[in-house]
């Protein structure tokens, strides 16, 4: 069935809260050509922002979440799960920090493979479960994108819409050259040479958000696969949790916590 143009509208309006992922850079575009009503089944894997899809907070809003995720529903039924069950099906991700402030002793002292459960929760970033990421910040990226705002605007859009501006290759938050960013950082060309600096320094000149999302591809499956065994196992759990998050419900825990 055709979504109104209105319709669609708002709901990308709505997905402006949390970090909402789109898989590509293309995906502004597939979505202004209509793709994500024509082809509603791979778009909104793929870009779930663009598409509209997230939810308002980027909250779970159902306790089975994990467990239908785990189960396979996010690819068996992902119109619904995609909306009810964002962050457990990984379409947007969470904020995350360490919440304790000995995280650096327990790590140093083996916690983070010896207590896997409490410390990705706790010490998520410590621990490695939390990584940079260029995600954009705002619903509204794909059509400033195409509206040229990267080139016009980009101090503002590099730092709010760094997925869209294709600021990170591949999506990594990693300087090309980490004594050339520092010397460029500490002579303010983050701000007064965005354009060629930014992209050359994404790390340094703090267009990355440390988020709570799965690292692997194959997260899915492997919680799928075995009903979320693997992420409760002693052999696997520690990389499990430190892997795949989202599939074994630590950003849910997460998002649970701040609320």
């Amino acid at each position: 069935m055709m979504l109104s143009r209105s319709v669609f509208v708002f709901n990308l309006a709505l997905a402006a809260a949390g970090v909402c992922n789109d898989m590509s850079t293309d995906c502004g575009n597939w979505a202004r050509d209509g793709e994500c009503e024509k082809n509603p089944d791979s778009m909104t894997a793929l870009c779930p922002l663009s598409c509209g899809v997230c939810t308002f907070n980027c909250t779970d809003t159902d306790e089975s979440c994990v467990a239908w995720a785990q189960e396979g529903q996010c690819e068996e039924n992902p119109l619904m799960m995609y909306k009810e069950c964002p962050i457990s099906c990984g379409v947007c991700s969470t904020d995350c920090k360490d919440n304790k402030k000995q995280c650096g002793g327990w790590a140093e002292a083996g916690g983070c493979n010896d207590n896997p459960g409490f410390m990705a929760l706790h010490c998520p970033v410590t621990c490695g479960v939390c990584k940079e990421k260029c995600t954009d910040r705002a619903s509204d990226c794909p059509g400033w994108t195409a509206q040229g705002e990267c080139f016009n605007n980009a101090q503002f859009m590099y730092h709010k819409c760094p997925s869209s501006c294709g600021v990170c290759e591949m999506g990594q938050c990693l300087d090309k050259n980490e004594t050339q960013c520092a010397i460029w950082h500490d002579s303010g060309e983050c701000e007064r040479n965005p354009l060629a600096v930014m992209k050359e320094c994404p790390k340094t000149c703090g267009v990355c958000t440390v988020t709570c999302m799965d690292h692997d591809p194959g997260c899915k499956g492997w919680a799928a696969a075995t009903g979320g065994k693997l992420c409760e196992s002693e052999e696997d759990k520690a990389f499990m949790l430190r892997i795949c998050p989202a599939s074994c419900g630590i950003c849910t825990e997460m998002d649970k916590d701040e609320l």
